[in-house]
């Protein structure tokens, strides 16, 4: 049995060459590398290889570019020298020699708006069509219950 990472490499090669990245690899295991703290605020945009380097599959000396968040790139500019070890490690090889760290607008989308709140329960306007019995009493209990308990969740939130 074949797996997906295996056509994937074949397909992405071209695409993430283009942007000095051999391996497709630092950028999918990025968290791993650098870890979650400064991975939430960072991405490898390239690396910048030295002119004549050639087409060799251990190119040495790169410069990686790096995206952060506003606000974070003066601290992954003191975790320079960590990060070019743990890459170099990754690689196996010195394939990095520096860090250039570019500030970004943002790395994240941003989260989808909540939809608005309407004016009337979503149990009061789907009870509004039945006819007064103990069935909508109850229903409107129980609306009310869900209601209230969604609002103090902060899963409701």
């Amino acid at each position: 049995m074949e797996t997906l990472s295996k056509h994937f490499r074949e397909i992405t090669k071209a695409a993430f060459a283009r942007y000095g990245f051999a391996q497709a690899d630092v950028v999918a295991n990025w968290e791993a590398i650098v870890g979650s703290d400064l991975a939430r605020v960072s991405a490898p945009e390239r690396i910048r290889w030295p002119r004549g380097a050639g087409e060799e599959a251990q190119r040495q000396g790169g410069t990686l570019i790096i995206r952060a968040e506003p606000g974070r790139a003066l601290e992954l500019q003191y975790e320079a020298s960590r990060i070019v070890a743990r890459i170099n490690s990754f690689f196996g090889y010195g394939a990095i020699a520096g860090i250039k760290v570019m500030q970004a607008q943002a790395l994240m989308p941003k989260p989808a708006k909540a939809p608005p709140i309407p004016e009337k329960p979503v149990y009061e306007q789907e009870l509004a069509s039945l006819e007064e019995s103990p069935l909508k009493a109850a229903l409107e209990r129980l609306g009310r219950g869900v209601a209230a308990a969604s609002r103090s969740s902060p899963q409701g939130k």
